[in-house]
């Protein structure tokens, strides 16, 4: 049997570590696992490895430029007995230190932009990928990204301007570092899982490396779990609720949203937005600003069956990304659910939804948005079952423990 030695930081519960559990869930009996995982490890991912019976060892954890580093030293053992190391998500600098205790095959998962410019998750100008990784490149897009924060009123246009002035020390630095970090990343990993076609494309393109590369998607497999052990999928007519659960970090474009919903109240639809994880945040402000936020409510982070309860009863669910999402669990949730989803056309998330089928695809802007809100609201009730069972044919997860099990063979010897 495959020996794998999967290693995840798990220091936040996100997307990546609740699709790194339904993998390990899917992998079980398959292949003989060890997980490795940070001692400061979240608590929720914890509970998941000990629900599903795996082995894990914790080791101390550093972040190193936003990066987390692990003491993979100290798990040598474990290293020695693997037949194929699999890097779960942005773990990468591990890789070289990984290669001198044995030349062990090396997989990791590509769950976002880490491996192509520093800090990955805001230097896009919530408009691209920066292309390529280069010292004005990044400064630009730390500009870009800076002047859309005083748009959007999170920064004071004072403080947003001497931001600006400060990415002119600051972009220049996190290019030297970052240059040093990954010096020798790259080619200390054997393989590489996109989650994404568009994420597999960019990588070739940018990353500078011949190195293996497949796109193999998410599974999305806890929605379907919450529906064995609770109701079944609704059907007929649901509540006036369009849910947006992707939080407040505007690259995910919870303006466009409240936006959106703003036409939708002018023209006398009678509707509730909810917006899970933005309470308390510049998402409510900025709802004021709109005018809606008497008809928005506001959460915090809430549990996952909290979460899949409420996407279950709304009209649709919106995800009106501005930057390349690299994947998007939340439109395959709610299409798992029987819910129609509205996405915007960047990144990955044209490849998560059956557009005119389980949900909608459509430009990054309110108009746009509001036109395909309008028709999940005005049009009644939705053929949920067929959304369901379209999204499994399209997203299957079978096929993708078959496909990331294909790819570690491909590997060992």
């Amino acid at each position: 049997m495959l020996r794998v030695l999967a290693i995840t930081h798990a220091l936040g519960f996100g997307g990546a570590q609740v699709s790194t559990l339904e993998f390990l869930k899917l992998l079980k009996g398959l292949v003989d696992i060890r997980i490795v995982v940070c001692e400061s490890a979240d608590e929720r991912f914890v509970d998941g490895l000990r629900s599903l019976g795996l082995q894990f060892r914790g080791v101390l954890c550093k972040l190193i430029a936003s990066y987390p580093d692990m003491a993979v030293d100290s798990v040598s053992v474990l290293i020695e007995w693997a037949d194929v190391v699999w890097i779960t998500d942005v773990e990468y600098l591990i890789a070289p230190r990984i290669k001198r205790v044995r030349r062990v095959p090396i997989v990791a998962h590509l769950r976002s932009y880490a491996l192509l410019c520093p800090w990955w998750g805001l230097l896009y100008g919530m408009r691209d990928v920066c292309s390529g990784c280069s010292l004005g490149r990044i400064v630009r897009c730390k500009q870009l990204f800076n002047e859309e924060l005083i748009k959007l009123g999170i920064l004071s246009p004072f403080k947003g301007h001497v931001y600006k002035l400060l990415d002119f020390v600051k972009g220049p630095a996190d290019y030297a570092r970052f240059r040093v970090l990954f010096r020798n990343v790259v080619e200390s990993i054997d393989g590489f899982i996109a989650v994404s076609r568009f994420v597999e494309e960019i990588h070739k393109r940018l990353m500078g490396s011949d190195k293996p590369i497949e796109t193999i998607y998410n599974p999305v497999t806890t929605p379907l779990e919450f529906l064995s052990s609770n109701s079944v999928i609704v059907e007929g007519p649901r509540d006036d609720v369009i849910l947006y659960a992707s939080g407040s970090n505007p690259v995910k474009g919870p303006h466009l949203a409240l936006e959106a919903f703003k036409f939708l109240i002018e023209e006398g639809h009678k509707v509730k937005m909810i917006m899970t994880g933005c309470k308390g945040s510049w998402v409510e402000a900025y709802a004021k600003r709109v005018g809606v936020s008497e008809y928005v409510e506001f959460a915090s982070k809430i549990s996952l069956e909290q979460l899949y309860k409420s996407m279950s009863r709304a009209r649709a669910v919106i995800m009106p990304s501005v930057w390349p999402e690299p994947f998007g669990r939340e439109p395959v949730e709610a299409n798992r659910l029987g819910t129609p989803a509205v996405v915007t056309n960047r990144g990955g998330l044209p490849e998560t939804v059956v557009d005119g089928e389980t949900g909608l695809v459509v430009e990054p802007n309110p108009e746009a948005l509001a036109r395909a809100l309008s028709r999940y609201i005005s049009g009644g009730a939705v053929d949920a079952r067929k959304i369901a069972e379209l999204s499994l044919r399209y997203l299957e997860p079978e096929k993708s423990v078959e496909a990331l099990l294909s790819f570690f063979h491909k590997f060992v010897v």
